[in-house]
């Protein structure tokens, strides 16, 4: 299932072959690692020899300048090796578009050349005892003093604890409310492995990712130079929010390696499978699990480098990267469920990858930021589009006898603006909605004329009438109007309100 697609570059098809080829000639050694339980350190020094930790990196830092299409051909396929994915993509997203953007070309030259030559790997250090999805809400602390800073506290759920050389951590440098309010309070630095007081505290086994080490790291007076500051003092969140986008992205590209090969594993155990006298991939229903399966997995691929390109065309994709995220890891849960229904009993030992699929995709639902805070920015940023404030308006066509999407002007545009027109504007949308309340702009396009101050004057006569209800916002404002029944029944006679089908039996009319 996994193929090229026509936008790749020369480069970026080369990178391809190259990654594929590795990992097909290592796959047995990731197996070996991961069944003694050993960090795979042979096998990343391995793929940090053939240049792919700096496939994003650019060439005069030793990198490959390959963007973030090539950090999704490399995530998808080292992510057939098992951790070797998970810490490409942790050791790449430990700071890399953080340094890209922020860095001063001094610090650029002293850790992009480290992180291409996989010398140092990284961590991320968001998540705290206080902060989780609430990204903002950062206790760990950072003093300035003199050229230094010190910084305390702590950090949970480090992907890489304790292999990693370098830890890219988000710590408070203001107390001032004003200041937290603006986001301000937050500032990002460099801590590396070996500093006084900087302390590995536990680790953490988690449901999957099983021979990388996640655990809790601990901040005792550590003392840095004021050279491993990312950024302007207080400019943290920006940092932080920089390469959101990209780490998504990169993130849920490790899945999709996965998909491919439980596809091939399901066609290669459906026609060795024998039961009631037939292999089992005779069977519709398994025929249809596997096609749901290749489905899902090239809607999620397709999506995820239709996102990468958006990236290095120098675009911002917040949403699209949301929803690769979103889709990588809710269908990799899912394909990985139905795999496991496919193969029945031997779906659900470790013989067999599908169920390692099925935890690594339930992590994937969680780090990152949760699917339910990925769900929560696809809805608000979408809401912001231009596209998701154009109204639909509904007409009532007398000729059908029923309402039309219309762009019609209203029945009542051009009559007087006063109460009892703009009553009858209100109460004839019950006819066409009638669960629906009209915004105020509705109500003015609807009359076609009237100031927004008249008219509001005019909502406010008829509430304290009871001839509508409305509905207003945080500020108090009216935000929505809706006819009362009294209005309803003053603004026009019943019949007006009255509809019926053809088919309808007068005599059953009462």
């Amino acid at each position: 299932m996994s193929e090229s697609f026509f936008w790749w570059t020369k480069e970026q098809l080369d990178l391809y072959e190259k990654v594929k080829d590795f990992v097909e000639n290592h796959i047995e050694e990731a197996e070996f690692y991961y069944w003694k339980r050993k960090f795979p350190w042979p096998l990343v020094k391995k793929a940090a020899k053939e240049g792919f930790f700096g496939v994003g990196i650019p060439k005069e830092y030793g990198g490959m300048e390959l963007g973030a299409t090539g950090g999704c051909i490399t995530g998808e396929q080292l992510g057939r090796l098992y951790s070797v994915g998970h810490v490409f993509t942790v050791s790449i997203l430990a700071g890399l578009e953080q340094i890209l953007r922020y860095a001063t070309e001094e610090q650029k030259r002293k850790w992009l050349p480290k992180i291409a030559s996989g010398e140092q790997l990284g961590a991320v250090c968001i998540t705290e005892p206080f902060a989780g999805s609430d990204a903002a809400n950062v206790f760990t602390s950072a003093e300035k003093d003199g050229d230094e800073w010190i910084i305390n506290g702590k950090k949970r759920f480090i992907t890489g604890a304790g292999v990693a050389d370098r830890y890219f951590i988000y710590a408070k440098t203001s107390e001032d409310p004003a200041v937290r309010k603006q986001s301000g309070h937050i500032t990002s630095f460099i801590v590396e492995k070996g500093t006084p007081g900087f302390t590995l505290e536990k680790i953490n086994p988690l449901i999957g990712i099983e021979n990388v080490p996640n655990g809790y790291l601990d901040f005792n007076n550590v003392r840095i130079s004021d050279k491993n500051r990312i950024g302007a003092v207080g400019k943290g969140w920006n940092v932080m929010m920089s390469g959101l986008n990209f780490e998504r992205l990169i993130g849920s590209a490790i899945l999709l390696g996965m998909f491919d090969d439980t596809i091939k594993l399901l066609f290669h155990y459906t026609k060795r499978r024998v039961q009631f006298n037939r292999t089992t991939n005779k069977f519709p229903g398994i025929q249809n699990g596997i096609a749901e399966i290749i489905t899902k997995c090239k809607v999620a691929r397709t999506f995820a480098y239709y996102c990468a390109k958006l990236i290095d065309e120098g675009k911002e994709p917040m949403i699209e990267a949301s929803i690769a995220k979103l889709v990588a890891t809710e269908y990799g849960r899912e394909c990985a469920l139905k795999a496991i229904q496919i193969m029945g009993g031997d779906g659900l030992t470790r013989f067999y990858p599908t169920e390692r699929f099925l935890r690594d995709s339930k992590i994937g639902e969680i780090v990152g930021g949760t699917n339910e805070v990925q769900k929560m920015i696809i809805y608000r940023f979408s809401a912001m589009l231009p596209g998701s404030n154009v109204s639909i308006r509904l007409r009532w066509n007398d000729e059908i006898d029923a309402p039309l999407i219309s762009k019609k002007d209203s029945r009542f545009k051009g009559l007087e603006v006063n109460e009892e027109n703009i009553l009858k504007v209100i109460a004839h949308d019950f006819k066409v909605n009638p669960g629906l309340y009209m915004t105020p702009d509705d109500v003015r396009e609807d009359i076609g004329g009237g100031s927004r101050s008249s008219i509001r004057k005019i909502f406010e006569a008829l509430e304290n009438k009871k001839l509508i209800v409305v509905h207003r916002d945080r500020q108090k404002k009216i935000a929505l109007v809706k006819a009362s029944y009294e209005g309803l029944q003053q603004a026009f006679p019943k019949e007006h309100y009255q509809w019926f089908p053809e088919w309808y039996d007068d005599s059953d009319k009462f």
